[in-house]
């Protein structure tokens, strides 16, 4: 039985999200995917920047990721409207609940699109392009919003195809349509190739996905290391490693944040960092899950980034012991220059098993049971419910980096 894998994508996720919500609430609502519209993040943070834009924006040159005032220079009539991360993680889910329909090996590889095997399911539901034709029928009248699906023999030529045109498509890649459909297209629509990787690559004399293709693998091993081996794998319609199965299994949690202005000092720079140890913890506690590994990630004004991370003696996902070696992670690595940008991850992420107790453990019970009873409390007043003091009138938020922030009144400060 040949594997058949679905890639499902949102087509300008935010943007039709929120055009989706607004039609709901009045039908004479001005559909924000037919004008020169964009999703912006918030200017007073320094992430004023483009997070989806409509296809009439982008005619006019604006991109996503680049700052709204260079967006407005280049289409002065841009509407803009400021992100809803809550809209998006319902939206998302929503999403996520009509695809496990289908099989019940779904993994999503970002808020806006996900992976679906559907290998052995022809029965079920037909051939594999009438099924993708059906769901994305679904998508548009249950749910409001389009989506684009690719089809292939795994995961990585799923997701290459159903970049080929959009929106609201499906596409093919299979095993005899690699050289058709794959090897013509420049070397940047490779999956894994971005503009930098594609730049070194073309300096090889790689313009096609073709190119590579053929190219001795000995040959690309030896100048991309193992880098060069996966992209050669992808050229050639293989999955160059296992690369959504090692993002599914949550064996990484992380968060991070821009900072309205510079951080210049350990104290501001110790807040920062609390206040993502706060948020990463609470998402390790929902998923009753623990971690080995603890890195931290630095960029400076510059956009020098500086990256260093350490195994603890133990699994956790106290805060205390997160921050403490978050803490000494920064001092390690830090060098004085002025920060915009402070990320924390945690690796090694696994289900809480049972383990040998020691004499400290009866201290680390104790913090176990408050932020359960912190979790509760957030899960029905709100995240910003309650919150440690040194947060009080603070520009840093006492859970920084978190997509969704639902709040209610009432604070009681710790």
């Amino acid at each position: 039985m040949k594997k058949i894998f679905f890639h499902v994508d949102v087509n300008s996720a935010y943007l039709s999200w929120e055009s989706v919500r607004r039609l709901r609430e009045d039908s004479k609502a001005m559909d924000l995917r037919e004008i020169p519209s964009a999703i912006i993040g918030d200017p007073s943070r320094r992430s004023g920047i483009i997070l989806a834009k409509s296809s009439m924006a982008k005619k006019f040159g604006v991109k996503t990721g680049e700052p709204v005032n260079i967006s407005r220079k280049k289409c002065p009539l841009l509407y803009t409207v400021p992100a809803d991360f809550d809209l998006y993680v319902e939206q998302s889910n929503l999403l996520m609940k009509l695809l496990k329909e289908y099989s019940p090996n779904v993994y999503q590889y970002s808020i806006d699109e996900a992976f679906i095997d559907m290998s052995g399911t022809g029965r079920l539901f037909g051939e594999p392009i009438s099924c993708a034709n059906r769901i994305r029928e679904r998508i548009r009248l249950e749910l409001g919003f389009t989506v684009n699906i690719g089809i292939g023999n795994n995961m990585a030529t799923a997701k290459m195809a159903g970049e080929f045109s959009k929106p609201d498509k499906t596409h093919t890649l299979f095993e005899d349509e690699i050289e058709e459909k794959l090897w013509k297209l420049p070397i940047e629509d490779l999956f894994f190739v971005g503009r930098k990787s594609s730049m070194k690559l073309k300096n090889m004399g790689i313009y096609t996905i073709g190119d590579l293709a053929k190219m001795d693998i000995e040959v690309v091993r030896k100048k991309l290391n193992k880098y060069g081996e996966i992209i050669h794998n992808h050229a050639n319609g293989k999955d160059g490693y296992e690369f959504l199965k090692n993002k599914t299994k949550n064996k990484s949690i992380g968060n991070s944040m821009t900072a309205p202005s510079d951080i210049c000092d350990t104290k501001n720079a110790n807040l920062a960092i609390l206040s993502l140890c706060e948020t990463v913890c609470a998402r390790l506690r929902k998923r009753n899950m623990k971690a080995m590994i603890v890195s931290i990630e630095l960029v400076d004004s510059n956009f020098n980034r500086y990256h260093k991370q350490k195994k603890m003696k133990n699994k956790s996902n106290e805060v205390s012991i997160i921050y403490h070696e978050a803490v000494i992670l920064f001092e390690e690595l830090w060098n004085g220059k002025p920060l915009r940008h402070i990320g924390i991850s945690t690796g090694k992420v696994e289900g809480e098993i049972f383990e040998q107790m020691n004499f400290f453990d009866e201290i680390s019970s104790k913090e176990e049971k408050l932020y359960k009873a912190l979790d509760s409390i957030r899960e029905k007043y709100g995240e910003d419910s309650v919150q440690r003091a040194v947060f009080i009138d603070n520009y840093i938020s006492h859970m920084e980096g978190g997509t969704s922030k639902k709040k209610k009144n009432g604070i009681i400060y710790l």
